[in-house]
């Protein structure tokens, strides 16, 4: 039960840097952009469903592991209000159609504040996390933009480092009870493949 729950958790995280990933590399990319309202056009039929895997995370978090949130929080206070403001700021941009230097700093805060979460993980130097992150999601944004073969390769690669950097950390104690995750499982079980299934045709199907 406890491996089936890692793997919930990985798949979500995974799958929200693949898809909110572009995202945000859209945002990041859109100083250098000659038609930034086509870009945003592209791109706003996904953000808000590509968000709903950050929340479906954040509660398979808080449910089976309660013990473990307050481990990822320790120490980085400072990284998630980077994190969560740049969301704010990322979000509401892109919906107001605000200054589109809004939404480049909304994507930057985010950006840099999930690679400095990852440096912090993996023990890396926190200037690589900060770089690699932005990188990353900028690819991603450029293959997404330009409706390149190589989006699910970027994809992938915007989705290894937050699982790869918390690999390395036990979690043993940190779950909840056997009970408590035999009853999620009746909830989670059902209802996670109909998710894919839905985001992906949504992404398959919308136009770019």
């Amino acid at each position: 039960m406890d491996t089936l729950w890692l793997a919930l958790l990985a798949i979500l995280v995974m799958g929200y840097f693949a898809l909110a990933g572009f995202d945000y590399g859209t945002g990041l990319l859109l100083p250098f952009t000659r038609d930034r309202a086509a870009a945003l056009r592209r791109m706003t039929p996904f953000f808000l469903g590509n968000e709903v895997w950050l929340v479906a995370a954040v509660g398979v978090l808080f449910a089976a592991f309660p013990r473990l949130e307050g481990e990822l929080l320790s120490g980085s206070h400072t990284v998630f209000t980077i994190v969560l403001g740049g969301l704010v700021l990322f979000m509401a941009s892109v919906q107001l159609r605000l200054w589109f230097g809004l939404i480049f700093l909304g994507a930057l805060a985010v950006a840099v504040g999930w690679g400095l979460f990852v440096a912090s993980l993996s023990g890396v130097p926190w200037f690589v996390g900060a770089a690699l992150m932005p990188a990353l999601f900028a690819l991603h944004g450029m293959t997404f933009q330009s409706r390149s073969r190589l989006f699910g390769l970027t994809a992938l690669a915007c989705a290894l480092p937050v699982p790869l950097a918390f690999s390395s950390h036990p979690v043993e104690g940190l779950m909840a009870g056997p009970d408590t995750l035999a009853m999620l499982s009746w909830v989670a079980i059902p209802i996670l493949p109909l998710v894919v299934i839905l985001q992906w045709s949504i992404v398959a199907i919308s136009p770019r």
